[in-house]
């Protein structure tokens, strides 16, 4: 949050308004195919023993389900999600989303991952880069990684200088709302 409000004001200091696009990731702990975190894992400078207990945590578990009627459907194997709740689910995640970065050094990407994953890009109005390609940028690297954004819950926030007489706010992107008012965590943030 805290860098989130620094970053912001940082490039409202050189530009008129910046583009920030709060994106929602569907279900992102339940859809981490396992296969993907363990090849970013094994990439890793992380000690043998370390990545063996990942392995080991993530792979060689099962899950039945029982029908109303009282009957067992076959174990199936579990080759997807992060434990939410887990000690380790966080970290999992962090390695999950660290390949992903701004196509511009003018933009930045804030992540933060609960209940519902948020990838915030901010980019600011004189960059060379823009929104859309940024955000191009972020649906390719979801789809690499087997994610699905969430377009319904998708918003863009444009924030800007105060006391500016007249806004030439960019139009939104087709498809994304564009709203005044957004809640990022506790804090309500609203454009006037």
């Amino acid at each position: 949050m805290v860098d989130f409000i620094h970053y912001s004001t940082l490039m409202l200091k050189n530009n008129s308004y910046i583009r920030c696009m709060f994106i929602d990731i569907s279900k992102v702990f339940e859809v981490v195919r396992h296969s993907i975190l363990l090849s970013k894992i094994s990439n890793l400078n992380i000690p043998p023993m370390a990545l063996n207990w990942i392995i080991a945590f993530l792979t060689g578990r099962s899950q039945v389900c029982k029908t109303s009627d009282g009957r067992f459907f076959d174990p199936q194997p579990i080759t997807s999600s992060i434990v939410q709740g887990s000690g380790i689910g966080p970290t999992l995640w962090l390695i999950m989303d660290s390949d992903l970065q701004p196509l511009s050094d003018a933009n930045v990407i804030f992540k933060y991952a609960d209940d519902t994953n948020l990838l915030v890009p901010l980019v600011p109005e004189n960059t060379d880069c823009n929104l859309a390609a940024e955000f191009s940028n972020i649906k390719r690297w979801a789809d690499t990684n087997g994610l699905i954004i969430n377009l319904d819950k998708t918003k863009e926030l444009v924030l800007h200088r105060p006391h500016v007489t007249r806004h030439n706010l960019p139009q939104s992107l087709t498809g994304i709302e564009q709203v005044t008012t957004i809640r990022l965590l506790v804090s309500y943030f609203k454009v006037v």
